[in-house]
């Protein structure tokens, strides 16, 4: 095997680093993967290591396979001892080992997801939460992982993330506490234990972590800018004394911060790890010289940063294209002709990805691909009017327009605690399949038929529903949206929804879309239509790959992926950057974010941004340009107008 001939010299340098502590700073499209592989072969054919000695930790297990058996194809030895794969997966197999020694049994189970919910729901009963507003159990279990991966003070999460809701924070404090006892209680273990444990085992047990630190010679670690706190302490560990580490990542990907990764791991290795050896990967392999460019400024805003510049190994193409639109259905118009355009010269729709910042974002998008008949895949979930908190909304509207939607009562009164399917439908028939809840009298006769934990609820959502007639809103469903969610649905996704801000900002895009209609009645039949259209879409036959049509995705679903064509939607200011992040943390990591986003195209880059957006109170607002489009410089780009 010739590693000179089959790298290039930055590439080269970082697989043939000598033994120490190594951090890799591989830019975007640079050949990271390959480079990991290559020091896996490296070690055992030049430096006589044996490839069980090699500890290799990823983010999943597909990648850490991917990368084991291309190793062992390079070398015709087997690399995989067990041990690597993702942090979880070593974890667990430490433990199986040990885990006496933290308190458990060695046949400790590992609770799924639905089992972990079950075990912390029985908690939450057992402390007669009932009575009172609590979170569900997938809400918490995501805030304790969160948590537990930063090593941070729970009682201050707690504080932070309930302050502004009705929710107990004390409670929720001795829910945990009950949860952790009756997981010792039944030997049992959920996913974020493992890390946990397994950081203990190894602090607590001098004599096992010294077995593991001569076991294991070298460690390599890939996309260490995602790593968190827990996820460092326990590969520091694992390095002393030898201190054979090598990181691979990019601080200018690093996007992942709100689910605990903490990216100082990665700008801060040199500190931790005295004597680091460092090496840049920045020929890129992906994308044209002029993307490039425009990616290269993007990311200079950013201060805290290690400085490197992208190079191309490609020809020159076309200069990226900012377009300015009017607004957002200009803006979807623009986006599918041009995409009609890039697929007639040979552009398979599939090699197409239109990227945004947040879900709602692509909501005139999708309005507009179903009208155009254009069929399309939404990567990053389901499409807008799919999701569960759009759906849940939208029901109000479906019951006001037509009191005999039974689907749109028994989704609604199952909002409410207590409350299920066959007592939905249970109450449903009681009103003998026609419900007008814009009659006073109606509400007080379901009032007696709810159980009593549902009645608070229900006396929330009421006023909703009576305004409808009384203040004639039958010609603004935003407003009607609106005082749902600040009388009831507001709390409810605190108290349902890990991610209940992200949620939030869609409700709001959801009810800023509907001025568009003149009436419920013209929003809902436009709805349906979408739908009905996309469901059609869905279902059509496929026999290419071409066939699959446009890729719709949100930038942080989109890292690591590329594709021939990129669009960026509403690069304005508060939408990208997106005002919530920057007003709590800045806009270091939304700017990183736009990198990824340009980083993605490989032939042709379309930043869009609209020049106006029509709010629920009827009003019009000039929307700004991106601060990141105003950071490139003129010559990088071509201007255009989308005028649809």
């Amino acid at each position: 095997m010739n590693f000179r001939e089959e790298l290039n010299e930055e590439q080269y340098a970082a697989v043939t680093a000598p033994d120490g502590p190594t951090l890799v700073i591989a830019a975007a499209g640079t050949g990271k993967t390959r480079t990991l592989i290559y020091r896996l072969a490296y070690l055992v054919t030049q430096r006589n290591v044996q490839p069980w000695e090699v500890l290799l930790l990823t983010f999943t297990n597909k990648a850490a396979k991917e990368m084991l058996t291309r190793a062992e194809s390079l070398v015709q030895r087997r690399f995989n001892s067990g041990y690597s794969g993702t942090f979880h997966s070593f974890a667990n197999r430490l433990l199986r080992s040990h885990a006496d020694q933290v308190g458990f049994g060695r046949d400790y189970t590992i609770l799924d997801a639905d089992d972990a919910k079950k075990l912390l729901r029985t908690c939450a009963e057992e402390l007669d939460v009932e009575k009172k507003k609590f979170p569900k159990p997938e809400v918490l279990l995501s805030l304790f992982g969160v948590v537990s991966g930063r090593m941070g003070d729970l009682t201050a999460a707690v504080d932070a993330q309930f302050e502004y809701s009705e929710v107990d924070a004390d409670l929720v404090l001795k829910v945990h506490a009950r949860y952790q006892e009756r997981k010792r209680a039944l030997n049992s273990m959920d996913f974020d234990d493992l890390l946990i444990y397994a950081h203990k085992l190894l602090t607590q047990q001098e004599r096992i972590r010294t077995f593991y630190q001569e076991e294991f010679k070298y460690v390599l670690v890939d996309e260490y800018q995602d790593t968190n706190a827990i996820q460092a302490e326990l590969v520091h560990m694992l390095v002393q004394p030898h201190g054979n580490l090598m990181v691979v990542g990019d601080d200018f990907q690093s996007i992942y911060s709100w689910r605990g990764a903490d990216f100082r791991n990665f700008l801060e290795f040199e500190k931790t790890y005295p004597g680091t050896k460092t090496f840049k990967l920045q020929i890129n392999y992906r994308s044209t010289p002029e993307i490039l460019e425009v990616a290269n400024a993007v990311i200079a805003g950013n201060p805290e940063q290690f400085q490197k510049q992208l190079s191309a190994v490609r020809d020159p193409g076309s200069l990226p294209a900012m377009v300015t639109v009017h607004d957002g259905s200009a803006q979807a118009r623009y986006v599918i002709e041009q995409s009609k355009r890039l697929h007639q010269h040979g552009i398979a729709y599939s090699e197409i990805c239109v990227l945004y910042r947040s879900h709602f974002h692509a909501l005139e998008l999708q309005m507009e691909l179903a009208r155009a008949q254009l069929p399309y895949v939404v990567t990053s979930g389901v499409r807008f009017f799919e999701q569960a908190h759009i759906k849940d909304v939208i029901c109000v509207l479906r019951l006001l327009v037509n009191p005999s939607d039974e689907l749109a009562f028994t989704r609604l009164i199952q909002l409410l605690p207590k409350v299920g399917e066959k007592t939905a439908q249970k109450i449903f028939r009681k009103f003998n399949g026609r419900i007008n809840l814009q009659r006073p009298e109606v509400h007080d006769q379901l009032l007696a038929t709810l159980p009593a934990a549902a009645r608070p609820g229900w006396e929330e959502i009421r006023p909703v529903f009576l305004a409808y007639r009384e203040e004639q809103l039958e010609n603004d469903p935003g407003e009607v949206l609106f005082r749902f969610k600040k009388a009831f649905y507001g709390e409810y996704m605190v108290e349902n929804f890990d991610n209940h801000k992200f949620r939030a900002e869609d409700f709001d895009g959801l009810v800023d879309f509907t001025v568009k209609f003149d009436s419920t009645e013209a929003f809902l039949s436009e709805i349906a239509l979408l739908t009905n259209m996309d469901a059609e879409s869905a279902n059509a036959p496929s026999d290419s790959a071409e066939n699959d049509g446009l890729r719709l995705s949100t930038v942080h679903q989109a890292k690591g992926l590329e594709w021939k064509a990129v669009f960026v939607l509403f690069m304005n200011e508060d939408m990208f950057p997106s005002k919530k992040s920057t007003e709590e943390s800045g806009d270091a990591e939304e700017r990183r974010l736009f990198y990824v986003a340009v980083t993605r195209a490989e032939d042709e880059l379309y930043l869009c941004s609209a020049m106006v957006r029509r709010q629920r109170d009827g009003g019009t607002i000039f929307l700004d340009p991106s601060r990141f489009l105003r950071e490139i410089p003129e010559e990088l780009v071509r201007n255009e107008r989308g005028f649809y």
